[in-house]
This record gives C-alpha cells, structure tokens and sequence, in this order.
C-alpha cells in the first residue's frame, strides 16, 4: 500500500525498507529477523503492484558471499530496480541504534564483489539489477572512514 501511495503521489521511485518491513509484518524493529525469503517473497507484491522502480534493502547480503549472491539474484528475479547491500555484521542491528558493527575492509569488498557477479549472471538471465553499496563505517567508533569507505567509490 505504501509503495502505491509513494507513485501516485508523482516519486519516481521507492524503497523497500527492512525496517517498514519488520515494523509492519513482523511488529519488531529491524534487527536482523526479518529474513531473505521473507523480503524476496513481499517486495515481489510490492514491485508487482506498482509502475515505478523499487529500490530493495539486501541488509547484509544475509550472510557471507554466497548468501548476497542469492540474495542480489533474488531480487533480480523479484523485480527490484536495485538492491542495498551494508557492511553491517551479521545480524545486523538497524543503522540508527546504538551498538552497531560493521564487517572488515576485506570482506566488505568480497561482498561488492560477490554482488557485482551475481548482478552479472542475473543479466545473463534476462535480469537486470542496480547495485548499491551502503556503508555505516561512519558510524562506527575505531573505524578508519576515510581510506576504508573511499574504495567504493573508485573500485566496481
């Protein structure tokens, strides 16, 4: 309902949030409970019901590299536009409350990497997907923001 309130009121896009997700079907703040198939199987409704492109929150990828892979795949197939992938741990807690942990460098890059490939073997599919790449680094007291966050920004 969301989504068709978002078009009809003239946006040219949507977000699918894990957080409205878990608030609204689950009655819980996004902490990681809300899983991939949960997310996969409502935002294709979601993406069924409207015109507009519909951005989908991938949290964390749910899990290593191979779970971003199924879950950038997964996606695809659902009909997001694009797909947001953190640097969170897993689970994950929502990027506004307190506590929040965010992967090394090294994995956040497998990450993006594992993503990259998975939008690469949709396309061959006949999917196509938007990648986005979200940090919380920032938010995070001993981490090096600069040179860490500056590698997504020149690597793809």
């Amino acid at each position: 309902m969301g989504a068709k309130l978002i078009e009809e009121a003239g946006f040219k896009a949507a977000f699918f949030s894990g957080f409205a997700f878990s608030a609204s079907r689950l009655g819980m703040p996004d902490v990681g409970v809300a899983t991939y198939s949960e997310m996969a199987d409502a935002g294709r409704d979601v993406c069924q019901a409207v015109t507009i492109p519909v951005v989908g929150d991938g949290d964390t990828g749910y899990g290593g590299t191979l779970n971003v892979r199924r879950t950038v795949k997964g996606f695809a197939r659902a009909g997001f536009a694009a797909v947001s992938i953190e640097d969170q741990c897993f689970p994950k807690r929502c990027a506004y409350a307190n506590g929040v942990q965010v992967v090394g460098l090294e994995e956040a890059q497998e990450r993006i990497r594992a993503a990259i490939r998975a939008r690469d073997e949709s396309r061959d599919d006949g999917y196509d997907i938007l990648l986005i790449a979200r940090t919380d680094r920032l938010k995070v007291k001993d981490a090096r923001p600069r040179e860490e966050v500056s590698w997504n920004r020149t690597h793809s």
